[in-house]
């Protein structure tokens, strides 16, 4: 099913995604991770177990603690997982870039800098519809420093998916993590291989964006602080995308987004408009919904849906 055009989608205004949601949503869990489909066709997979990275590859490249693939109503894999040109950036996750911990820089971001990274650690709850799951921050020279947990819920649109992602950030010692001033970092999304031109024999065709603030260009969206972002393209000759959306209470709402302009990525990343701590004793929070759809986006509907995801309390998103 096509993501409704504007004319198609002027009725559908009336009952706001989420209301209107349809098809069964299973989740199974093994040892390398969450499964997720509706209706029986795949969503996402959380990628719990350490896989490596394709040959050619170095093995410092290796990840888990990610979504990908993630999937549009079609079957189109919107995510990559080992980017040529950039293999430390994983489908959908999470990482600060320039922190202080134990009076040491570490980077969770860039692991070929050889002094931190971001894994899974376990999976904790698995509910209909929902599932939790525990990622860290690690520095090589001292251990972990942040502990996240995220509370993934997914349903099935008309012909959408509907991933709500509720994380928590706490110390994972006594030690606190400054996190400096940077121009990324944060929640972060890799697009499909097809969208990229540096090298990967899958490129079709630059990857294509439209915000929240109705913005196209690639360049003139870096920095902004849009509300929502979509992400879009040609995955085996038809568009397919995402978009995600910013909770109002995130920190530093609306959050700016570092959206690079060659490669397929973007970030909500809070870090652009200054340091932040995350101290002992205390939680960071946010809250990003993302809709995966085929087609090309339509600024009106998503707008409406925007507002309707501004109504809901980041807190219902996270299990008991």
């Amino acid at each position: 099913m096509k993501f409704p055009t504007f004319a198609k989608a002027c009725c559908f205004l009336f009952s706001i995604l989420p209301a209107v949601l349809f098809g069964e949503v299973t989740i199974e869990q093994n040892e390398d991770g969450i499964h997720v489909s509706a209706s029986g066709q795949p969503v996402l997979n959380f990628q719990l177990k350490k896989i490596p990275p394709p040959e050619g590859m170095e093995a410092y490249y290796a990840g888990s603690g990610f979504i990908h693939p993630l999937w549009s109503p079609s079957g189109r894999i919107l995510t990559d997982p080992f980017p040529v040109g950039h293999a430390h950036q994983h489908g959908i996750f999470s990482a600060w870039t320039r922190t202080t911990f134990h009076g040491e820089r570490v980077d969770f971001w860039n692991k070929h800098r050889l002094t931190g990274y971001n894994e899974a650690v376990s999976v904790d709850k698995v509910k209909e519809h929902s599932f939790r799951v525990t990622r860290q921050m690690v520095s090589r020279e001292f251990g972990p420093a942040i502990l996240e947990t995220w509370d993934v819920h997914v349903e099935e649109g008309d012909g959408v998916y509907i991933i709500d992602i509720a994380l928590r950030q706490k110390t994972a010692t006594d030690e606190p993590v400054h996190v400096r001033e940077f121009h990324y970092g944060g929640f972060a999304f890799r697009g499909s291989a097809t969208w990229n031109s540096d090298g990967d024999p899958a490129y079709e065709s630059p990857m294509r964006i439209l915000t929240g603030l109705g913005t196209t260009n690639l360049e003139e969206a870096n920095n902004e602080r849009p509300g929502w972002f979509s992400a879009y393209g040609p995955i085996k000759g038809e568009a397919a995308g995402v978009v995600i959306m910013d909770h109002p209470s995130n920190f530093r709402h609306p959050q700016p987004v570092r959206i690079h302009p060659v490669m397929p990525y973007f970030v909500f990343s809070p870090p652009i408009l200054g340091s932040l701590d995350i101290q002992p004793g205390n939680v960071y929070q946010a809250g990003y919904r993302i809709i995966a759809f085929d087609g090309e986006p339509v600024k009106e509907l998503l707008d409406k849906w925007y507002a309707a995801y501004k109504d809901t309390a980041l807190d219902s998103y996270f299990m008991n």
